[in-house]
């Protein structure tokens, strides 16, 4: 981890002492290395938003007006981390996007207790490697080895806190982060462990594997815009519609985009979570999902219209709205939207224009290294497999051009095949694209063949062969 600028950070530092007694306007700020773009959005936790552009040096400064303590959020060039502000915070972070989480730095008033979350985040992703491996033991060893993770990573916590005295905030902050983090392990093992269809586990359970679900609160205002309490109320949820349905028809076979499925889960939001954000957002998420992955407009139009119903947000009820709208004009036989994309030598081109032959059409977000690296090795294969295919890979963020092509090129990854939208938030918007794995198959006249396939499904290969 390289360190912030040293007299800058410094006389950021020193400039916002205060005494108990004085209440400085709360600060934050910062330098990036690498940029991906000229801006940082920055979230409060009322979800309002500030766009804070960078200067000559790559840096960016905010003094809060009107603020409250609680977890704040950044995003720059479609990369999202979270930071806890509380009073009297003066706080600067350094950032590098070649290594997003594992770079950032923080530095000033209330910097220790951030390094510490980033880092917990940090060590608990590295940790599930281990638990991976722990998906393929039986329930009471896996539960065992939850508890004995949870057990260490609590007293890491509680030796931080008695030397570096904290707010309540953070330590219900950090605890939640390592609690919500291994209950998402239980709730995703049954699946992981038993198979999709094997619904017998609900019997080979031990029965105080779900006594973690006590713990659980839907209605968490602190924790509203905190990744890790999001990251378990989804598949937590799942399950429990998943165990209303098999107990009410012993027969139900699983599938992750089945109407009665999605519905089962909205009507548990509704009836669970009393919290408008939290609910509306949990509600916006699930129904996105399925409008993006169903073949059936007239299931959407169920499901949203069920939506519509539970929502109080009216701008989640906008966006859903043109989400429907959009998904309606990329059914099959429909020709692709005129999208302008920018290719290589930097010119702006109709995406109809580029298409001579059936064409498998990708897309990638420099947010996602990882998706990004191994798509284009798919690609790569497949192509060797189906040379009467052609693959198109399309960046979805706005980026420098410096930075789109450093990407590319850094991985040694051809660029005759590869572009960016000239306008990605209107693109993504026409196209549906929430999730960096969809794929659209045209024809060569640009005709929709599929909208809703999986370049990671295991099936894939045999869908393309179908088309070619």
């Amino acid at each position: 981890m390289k360190p912030i600028h040293l007299l800058f950070g410094l006389l950021i530092f020193v400039g916002c002492q205060t005494s108990p007694e004085e209440i400085k306007p709360v600060f934050v700020g910062g330098d990036i290395i690498n940029p991906s773009n000229n801006y940082v959005v920055l979230y409060d936790t009322q979800n309002n938003t500030d766009t804070l552009y960078l200067n000559d040096e790559n840096r960016f400064f905010h003094h809060f007006t009107n603020f409250k303590p609680g977890i704040h959020s950044f995003v720059h060039g479609g990369k999202y981390q979270s930071i806890l502000l509380e009073e009297n915070d003066s706080i600067m972070m350094h950032i590098n996007t070649h290594d997003f989480d594992e770079s950032i730095v923080y530095n000033g008033i209330g910097a220790k207790k951030n390094n510490y979350l980033i880092n917990l985040l940090l060590k608990l992703e590295k940790e599930d490697r281990k638990t991976n491996a722990f998906y393929a033991k039986s329930p009471e060893e896996f539960h065992q080895n939850i508890e004995a993770f949870i057990s260490k990573n609590t007293t890491d916590l509680e030796l931080f806190m008695k030397k570096n005295p904290n707010s309540e905030l953070f330590k219900k902050v950090a605890l939640s982060s390592i609690k919500y983090h291994y209950f998402t392990r239980k709730e995703l093992y049954p699946f992981r462990h038993f198979g999709v269809n094997n619904f017998s586990y609900f019997k080979e359970l031990p029965s105080d594997f779900y006594d973690f679900r006590k713990e659980i609160i839907y209605n968490d205002i602190d924790l509203k815009d905190f990744y890790p309490y999001y990251n378990f109320l989804f598949p937590h949820i799942n399950n429990l519609a998943l165990e209303q349905l098999t107990t009410i028809n012993t027969e139900f076979t699983f599938d992750d985009h089945q109407l009665d499925y999605t519905s089962r889960k909205l009507e548990l939001i509704d009836s669970l979570v009393t919290n408008t954000m939290i609910k509306n957002n949990l509600l916006k998420y699930t129904t996105r999902n399925f409008i993006s992955n169903s073949n059936s407009i007239d299931q959407s139009y169920i499901l949203y219209q069920s939506f519509l119903d539970k929502s109080t947000n009216e701008k989640d009820k906008k966006y859903i709205k043109d989400l429907f709208k959009n998904a309606q004009g990329l059914q099959p036989g429909y020709p692709l939207p005129a999208i302008e994309v920018i290719n290589h030598t930097n010119e702006t081109v109709n995406i109809n224009t580029i298409f001579d032959k059936t064409t498998v059409i990708y897309f990638w977000d420099n947010a996602s290294r990882y998706h990004f690296e191994n798509s284009h090795i798919k690609v790569k294969t497949l192509q060797e497999q189906l040379p009467n295919i052609d693959f198109v890979a399309i960046n979805i963020n706005s980026m420098h051009t410096y930075v789109w092509r450093n990407m590319i090129f850094g991985n040694q990854f051809k660029i005759n095949n590869e572009y960016r939208f000239a306008d990605p938030s209107y693109a993504k918007k026409r196209l549906a694209i929430n999730y960096i794995k969809k794929v659209l198959i045209v024809d060569r006249n640009g005709v929709i063949l599929n909208a809703t396939a999986d370049l990671f499904d295991p099936e894939f290969e045999v869908l393309l062969k179908a088309y070619k």
